[in-house]
């Protein structure tokens, strides 16, 4: 992956083009000190991962997500303030990392990058993104069929854990492991429906039975993540009403 880094800050930079040279899939093409030469680097070299600095003079990474959102690229945030995690994910960011950056988070942000490029190199498998529903006999659960890659994938409704976004691609996530298909969020989130499913953000729905615990506008499932799911402002307050009794 052709990587570009967007920071105003030399030593930030620096610890990410070492980290860039750590990993044999990552090339490091640019670094650009500012929002502006970046925009027309974007433009003309297509790369295809930004790492990107949130706080820079003239214009913020926020305000350049907003001018790249049609553009290809995979874009990881790059902040030392934690708040704006929830504005990126609803601008379709891939990640984002905290400063200082250790580099087992920046490892696992690359790799969710990672299956996503390659998803798209190889999406002419994706032939379609429909989603059939199945019941089988004997089992009064709900069944889908999901399309992975070439083979059609037969899932358990009341199996799936966590549902999130990864651009135009979703991560479905069992409790032993995830699979990834094309399809919109709309569509599934019409078959994962309430209350048994609750959507969190712009970007993910939760089985209601799999969360842990929920604080400070974070979620925690059963699965074993590293972090913590963020809740948007609008979907905390539906949150609030389903668990009227709580909270």
């Amino acid at each position: 992956m052709n990587v570009i880094i967007v920071d105003d800050e030399p030593i930030a930079q620096d610890i990410i083009e070492k980290f860039v040279g750590m990993v044999p899939y990552l090339k490091l093409v640019k670094k650009c000190d500012n929002a502006i030469e970046a925009l027309t680097d974007i433009k003309i070299m297509k790369p295809d991962l930004v790492f990107l600095d949130v706080q820079m003079p003239e214009m913020t990474g926020l305000e350049m997500l907003k001018i790249l959102k049609n553009q290809h690229a995979c874009i990881v945030l790059t902040t030392a303030y934690p708040h704006f995690a929830i504005e990126g994910f609803n601008m379709d960011v891939i990640d984002y990392l905290l400063k200082p950056i250790p580099f087992e988070r920046f490892l696992k942000a690359a790799n969710k990058s990672f299956d996503y490029f390659k998803l798209i190199k190889g999406s002419a498998a994706f032939e379609s993104d429909v989603l059939t529903k199945n019941h089988p006999a004997g089992d009064t659960r709900n069944h889908i069929f999901v399309k992975e890659g070439k083979k059609l994938v037969q899932l358990c409704v009341e199996d799936i854990v966590m549902v999130k976004a990864l651009k135009d691609y979703m991560e479905i996530f069992l409790k032993e492991r995830k699979v990834i298909v094309h399809i919109t969020m709309s569509r599934l989130e019409a078959i994962l429906v309430p209350p048994q499913f609750i959507r969190v953000n712009r970007s993910c729905i939760v089985r209601r039975t799999a969360i842990r615990s929920i604080q400070d506008m974070h979620l925690e499932t059963e699965l074993k993540l590293d972090e913590r799911i963020v809740i948007g402002n609008t979907y905390w307050e539906m949150l609030k009403s389903e668990f009227k009794e709580q909270f």
